[in-house]
């Protein structure tokens, strides 16, 4: 009984997790959060997600899930965007070389990352699916 209650709760608590993979969209200076509209931004950032992704972009007036026609990430209903700034390597004689993101084994993409949604810790908390467009 006891093994039982165990399994149970494993795959009630494997059900609040969805991961998934998305490709590399785009490396480039834009970042419409902290420098809406200037281009090119200060940093550099590693993009991926829906293809309406743009220096200008509010998050009043530009809904990536509604504007996007295509994603890189393997749910095809997922038209949002992450985006993580560039990580770079300093050598020994003063150069930068900026490292590249690579495939997640097992997630089937290219240089790019793993997304997570996890639920919540409270019994309150929903999980829903990416809205409909």
């Amino acid at each position: 009984m006891l093994f039982n209650l165990l399994l149970l709760a494993n795959v009630a608590a494997a059900q609040e997790l969805m991961r998934f993979g998305c490709s590399q969209l785009v490396v480039d200076r834009l970042d419409p959060v902290v420098q809406p509209g200037q281009l090119p931004s200060v940093h550099m950032h590693q993009i991926i997600g829906g293809n309406s992704f743009n220096a200008s972009m509010t998050p009043l007036a530009h809904d990536p899930p509604t504007l996007s026609t295509c994603t890189s990430c393997t749910y095809s209903e997922d038209f949002s965007n992450y985006w993580t700034a560039s990580v770079y390597f300093k050598a020994k004689n003063g150069t930068f070389k900026r490292v590249p993101q690579v495939n997640n084994l097992g997630i089937g993409t290219k240089a790019g990352m793993t997304i997570y949604y996890i639920r919540g810790y409270t019994s309150s908390a929903k999980v829903t699916a990416f809205p409909k467009v």
